[in-house]
């Protein structure tokens, strides 16, 4: 009966198909939904040449894995008319991202704003703002360019008063006696950059109240290691008398020691040398002693702003707690240095929860902790020297110097 049933099939389906009729076909499954599209994220990158641009990606891609954020590193160029054009390409692409963030250079703070405020993409600031005198002009955050969102900057005054500080402590414990003067040189960074003026200005408020310091030389080295290796040079020569060399940056403090070398001089013994930055050829510096002391810990502005794009764009607004966020630097000397240069010499940011940091991911979390202890913590348990600075309780100023 089997056989006479399938022989039946098979000639009903050929009789079909002669006749030119197709066979029952199964109705196709329903569509399925479109997988919704990540939030994506572009990072101007103006650091290309900065050392401690590794450390900056290498948090932002792995927060940005941790969040399921799409991430573009986006390195721009150095020309101001250069940089605008890519924004302006970036913002009205086909792949025109949700968030756009950004460091401000070389005075071009407000057109970039400008281009993202007319395109209605938001702007996150990360650790170089717009200079004062624009900033004077425009305001903060959602003033008068209310697709600028927010911004995280490093406390730049305030590292260059500390750093000052730090110097001139250690320059009067190994001094003839308390009273006996200080005298120093300072290496600037380019003098269009926020971070360089907020800095030497720090460096200013330093001298102001410490009794006993004397700024013999203040020159401009661009960030420029090597520049700053001829213009130290020169400054010895100049200056024989000088004890403390204030650089504004590591690179340019590693470019100084080089010239006190030059000069027949030791950096570290017969000149003492700061940094702000904590590049790992900075905190080796530290730990065999060429330098005192370098400032650091702002690296990680861009992951803490990717949790707060994170949250944003899941409607937790960030507003609630600041739109205007700044990040405290960290001093490492010899007494502390080994411990963080070991975290920090080949950190793995992927073995980090960024996911922990956020608010839409964890509904109890109350206020934003974005502190080097508590990530490390997640690793490395509790660091040397203390509970460190948080965003969310700026760092006092030093006292007024009381010989």
């Amino acid at each position: 009966m089997s056989a006479f049933r399938r022989r039946l099939g098979v000639l009903l389906t050929s009789l079909l198909l002669l006749s030119g009729a197709a066979p029952p076909v199964a109705p196709a499954p329903p569509p399925s939904a479109p997988a919704p599209r990540r939030m994506r994220v572009v990072f101007l990158d103006a650091l290309p040449d900065n050392p401690f641009r590794r450390n900056v990606v290498g948090a932002m891609r792995a927060a940005a894995n941790d969040l399921g954020i799409d991430f573009v590193d986006s390195v721009i160029a150095q020309w101001p008319g250069e940089m605008l054009e890519q924004v302006r390409r970036l913002v009205s692409g086909r792949e025109r991202p949700d968030y756009l963030i950004t460091s401000i250079h070389r005075g071009i703070g407000t057109r970039v704003l400008e281009i993202a405020e007319q395109a209605r993409v938001p702007v996150f600031i990360i650790n170089s703002g717009l200079r004062p005198e624009d900033e004077k002009r425009v305001g903060g955050p959602r003033e008068l360019f209310t697709w600028w969102i927010g911004q995280m900057l490093p406390d730049d005054l305030g590292a260059g008063e500390r750093l000052a500080w730090l110097l001139f402590e250690a320059a009067r414990a190994r001094g003839p006696s308390p009273d006996a003067p200080v005298r120093l040189v300072a290496l600037e960074g380019p003098r269009r950059d926020t971070s360089a003026i907020l800095r030497n200005e720090g460096l200013g408020l330093a001298l102001s109240k410490w009794k006993g310091a004397e700024l013999l030389q203040s020159v401009t080295a661009s960030w420029l290691g090597d520049e700053a290796r001829r213009k130290t040079f020169l400054l010895m020569r100049r200056f024989p008398e000088v004890q403390v060399v204030w650089a504004a940056s590591d690179d340019m403090a590693l470019g100084a020691a080089r010239g006190i070398e030059d000069a027949g001089r030791r950096p570290g013994v017969d000149v003492l040398v700061g940094g702000i930055d904590w590049t790992p050829q900075a905190l080796q510096a530290v730990r065999e002693g060429t330098l005192e002391t370098s400032l650091g810990g702002h690296f990680l502005e861009g992951a803490w702003a990717l949790v707060l794009l994170h949250d944003h764009h899941q409607g937790l607004d960030f507003a609630s707690e600041r739109l205007d966020w700044r990040t405290p630097f960290h001093p490492l000397t010899r007494a502390n240095v080994a411990a963080y240069q070991d975290v920090l010499a080949r950190p793995d940011w992927e073995a980090f929860d960024f996911r922990a940091f956020s608010k839409a991911a964890n509904p109890r979390l109350k206020h934003y902790d974005f502190s080097l202890q508590t990530l490390f913590a997640q690793r490395h348990g509790r660091l040397p020297g203390g509970p460190l600075d948080t965003n969310a309780t700026p760092r006092p100023p030093p006292h007024e110097h009381e010989p």
